[in-house]
């Protein structure tokens, strides 16, 4: 009888030990399930921001990033100075100011960075900057809102734009 006894202990020993491993598992699976489902972040490195301790860190994606209403304060905290183009969809003046956004982010890449947010999708953003035609471009610096342009122009005079009133003229 006292070795059934000890042997039932054993097993609730055994059993104990195991909930905590499956606790402990599960726990761990709630806890990194958010990370997986954002997907794998080396794939996108120039999202990533470096940490330095002596200074502000300065990143410049390779092209222009795609912005929208979650995203867009967390932009403007890495990307310095920001141009952000609001377009809509079906908007003929929208579709000729890409490629020109396009070009000005190759252009002053490593000097500029380019954002686009597609209006029809991204309401807060919308109210909080007033945007209520397009094309609209913000310029930022140091995130804050430093200059709103509404429409379509030369590249030439959009560069002038941009490049004045960032002081980079």
């Amino acid at each position: 009888m006292l070795a059934l006894a000890f042997s039932a202990l054993k097993g609730q020993a055994m059993m104990n030990s195991i909930n905590r491993i499956a606790t402990l598992m599960a726990f761990a699976i709630l806890c990194l399930l958010p990370l997986a489902m954002t997907g794998d972040c080396r794939a996108y490195p120039e999202r990533q921001m470096n940490v330095n301790v002596s200074g502000p860190v300065r990143v410049f994606p390779e092209s222009s990033v795609v912005v929208d209403d979650e995203s867009l304060d967390e932009a403007l905290k890495i990307y310095s100075p920001f141009v952000l183009d609001c377009w809509e969809t079906g908007c003929r003046p929208c579709d000729l100011i890409d490629p020109k956004i396009n070009q000005m982010a190759e252009d002053f890449k490593g000097r500029i960075i380019f954002g686009k947010l597609c209006i029809d999708y991204n309401p807060i953003t919308t109210s909080k900057y007033g945007v209520s035609r397009t094309p609209t471009l913000l310029v930022f610096n140091n995130g804050s809102l430093v200059y709103k342009h509404v429409g379509n122009y030369p590249q030439e005079d959009l560069e002038h734009i941009i490049l004045t009133v960032l002081h980079m003229r």
